[in-house]
Parts: structure tokens; sequence; C-alpha cells
């Protein structure tokens, strides 16, 4: 989830709570104001009619008397009636159509009034009706503008957030198509937010260090090749002449054999080192599009005469629908040769090689006894199955280096008594 969508969030889970907790609050507040409201004008007609009791002639007038809505009257007291005045809620039935009542909330009081020197039982509504009209219509609007306050709070602070994390997704973008191999550092702009502007003078100084350490490597490698390349091949020419000469005993022969071979193997050496720092500095760079079918069959054609010298039995299948990849055509030849002559190394005579072609990957299954060495450990470097095999043990660290340029995933187990090797191309 992206940082500005996690900001977001926290702003409208938040934002929401204040709302769910608000709106009830804002209803019980508004509800006892209204009751106070109420309360308060029904002590004032208390005042008011206990004001204007003299202006009946007899109490039978006054018992008589009713205000227009008929929700005021007066009585005369009895010993149940309480000597202290109350407001209570009382419901009562109200006529709503021609046979059709309906139960009405309301707030009563009932007071003691003095009418000419005796006591008299007052009772005077109010209805609640309105009250409830009042605050739905209250709480309804109150709800509306705290979700508009909310949706628009929220579009503004995304709009904003992103104006102003705007500097950031650029660096980002540019970081992302930036190569350690094109010359010169990243060469970010500066930003008016001074922590992007730290950021952006970080990574200009840092990928002009990797620069500077890439073209060091670089040119290292190129001198290492060119220095190890010539003492090499001298010593080889060395051997091949001291071979030549006469007389040449049995244990000087034998030992001329052995140094030829540590020289060769030397050679093997120093090419597959070389190739895994060029690969690591990314220096194969030229991309074309590739038949895979195309290079598995040249690989096996000239891997033909060892498999039948051991009386291998390959089979392959899918190379009719195989896919064709955008890849450097020489990293992906030794890739695929490594994992070819792998096979064809370990595969005990008599054995099986298959080959399995799909649209989106590569299987290559050998036979043969289960490794010496913890399959995790298979892909490192100077790792070997078998000693006596003759491999320098960096084959397979060459073809998961490629597999990993290429963003493929390169994975092994062994099933059914089988080394099973799959390549998935993306």
């Amino acid at each position: 989830m992206k940082l500005l969508d996690r900001t977001l969030r926290t702003y409208l889970l938040y934002s929401a709570l204040i709302m769910l907790i608000s709106t009830p609050v804002f209803y019980l507040v508004i509800e006892q104001l209204f009751i106070d409201q109420v309360d308060e004008n029904l002590w004032e007609r208390k005042q008011t009619i206990q004001q204007q009791l003299n202006r009946f002639a007899n109490p039978q007038a006054l018992y008589t008397w009713r205000d227009l809505e008929g929700n005021t009257r007066l009585h005369p007291t009895t010993a149940k009636t309480s000597p202290a005045d109350t407001i209570y809620d009382v419901v009562f039935q109200q006529p709503e159509t021609p046979g059709q009542t309906e139960a009405e909330l309301f707030r009563e009081l009932s007071a003691r009034l003095s009418y000419r020197g005796q006591p008299v039982r007052l009772l005077t509504r109010i209805s609640l009706v309105e009250k409830e009209d009042l605050l739905s219509t209250v709480v309804l609007v109150q709800t509306g503008l705290l979700t508009l306050l909310l949706v628009g709070l929220l579009l503004l602070n995304r709009r904003a957030a992103r104006r102003l994390w705007l500097p950031f997704y650029q660096t980002l973008d540019r970081l992302r198509q930036y190569r350690v191999e094109q010359p010169g550092p990243l060469d970010l702009p500066p930003s008016d937010t001074t922590e992007f502007d730290g950021l952006n003078q970080a990574l200009n100084e840092l990928t002009r260090r990797s620069h500077l350490s890439y073209a060091d490597q670089k040119e290292f490698t190129e001198n290492a090749a060119h220095e190890m390349q010539t003492p090499v091949a001298l010593l080889q020419t060395r051997l091949e002449r001291l071979t030549q000469t006469q007389p040449l005993t049995p244990e000087q022969a034998e030992l001329i054999g052995s140094l030829n071979g540590v020289t060769a193997r030397l050679t093997r050496l120093n090419k597959s080192l070389l190739l895994l720092a060029r690969v690591d500095n990314q220096q194969y760079t030229k991309v074309e599009s590739v038949v895979l079918a195309d290079v598995l069959n040249s690989l096996i054609s000239q891997a033909v005469e060892t498999i039948q010298a051991k009386t291998i039995t390959l089979s392959r299948t899918g190379f009719a629908n195989g896919p064709t990849l955008p890849v450097n055509r020489m990293l992906l030849d030794i890739m695929l040769a490594n994992l070819i002559t792998n096979a064809v190394r370990y595969t005990p005579p008599g054995g099986r090689i298959t080959i399995e072609l799909h649209s989106r990957s590569l299987r290559i299954a050998n036979t043969g006894e289960r490794l010496s060495i913890p399959p995790d450990r298979l892909f490192a470097r100077f790792q070997k199955g078998e000693a006596q095999t003759g491999g320098i043990g960096l084959g397979l660290a060459i073809t998961k280096k490629i597999a990993d340029t290429y963003r493929y995933t390169l994975g092994y187990h062994y099933a059914d008594g089988q080394h099973q090797f799959v390549v998935w191309f993306g």
C-alpha cells in the first residue's frame, strides 16, 4: 500500500470515528437543550396563569376554563395531590384522522396555584412532537455537513499530498531509469522541500560514487583479462615446446601432461571469473530476439558425440512452440550450454536426459545419484557435485547470475531419481 493511501486511510478512520461519536452526542445535547427550553416555558406559563387567576369570578368558571389547544386545565386539589411541583413525560392519544388516534409524547407540569387563598392544581403540557422533528432535521443536517466536510477534506488532502509528493515520485522514476554504466551521476534537480532536497543530494552523491566504482571495476576487469591471458598463453606454448624436446623421459612426460591439465584449468577459470565480472558489471548490453528452440538444437548438436559415447537417451519436447526471448545471444548461449553440459557430465552411462520447452519455462532433467552437497548451495561459486568430473565449480554460478540479470527464475530439485533444473522466463 502506498504511503499516501496509508495516510488517507488513517484520516478516514479517525474522521469516521469522530463522526460516529459526535452524532449521538450532538443529538443528546440538542435534545437536552430542547427539554430545558420546554421546561422553562412550562414554568413561565405557570407564573402567567397564577397572575391571571383573579380574573375568574368564581371557582366554577376557573375549573371549566381551557386554553385554545386544550393543553392547560385547572383542578381542585385532593388529598392525593402532591404538594411539590413536578415535570414529567406523558403520552396522550391525539386524533389523527376521523376514527384514528396516534400516541403523542408531551412534557407536563403539575403545580399548585393559589386562588383567593385556596389551593388549585394546575396541569399544563407542551407537545414534544416538534422536538422529534427538529432533532431529526438537525441531526440529518449535521450528518450531511460532517459527511461533506469529511469527503472535502479527503479530496483536498489527497490532491495536496499528491502535489507535495510529486518530487519524490519524480526522483523515484529517475532512479528506476538510472543505469550505473551510463556516464555521470543521476543529477537530480534541487527541491523546495528540505527532506526531498536532502534525498536528491544524497542520491546524486551515491550514484556518482557507484559510477566511479563501476568504471574502476570495469577497467580492472579489462586489464586483468589482458594481463592474465598473456602469461597463461605463454605458459601453454612453452609446455608444448617442452614436449617436443628430446630426449624426454616418461617421468618428464607425466609432469608435463599434469602441467598442461593445470594450465587448461587455469585458462577456463580465468575466462569464467572474467565472465562473472562482466555480467556483474552489465557489460553485455546488446539485446536481440532469440528463438530459444534454435539455441537448444545448436547446443545439443555440439554435445551429441559425448551423448552417444555415454549411450545416453535424449528426449526433447515442445521445441515447435518455444518462446522468443529479448536477450543477449552470447549470455543465453552460455546459460543454456552450462545447463546442458552439466546434465551430460553428471548423467551416468546409459542414463537419460529430458529437455522440455514450454511457452514460459524450460526444464532440463537427467538421471543420477542424489547430490553430495546441499541443494541450496548448488548455485554458489566453486561448488561441484562430483570431484572427478573435471569442472571448476563456476558453471551453475554463472548460469544463476545470467538468469538473475534477466529476472529469470532458476530452480533445482531432485525427484524420481532425476536432477531437474527449471528456468522460468518472467
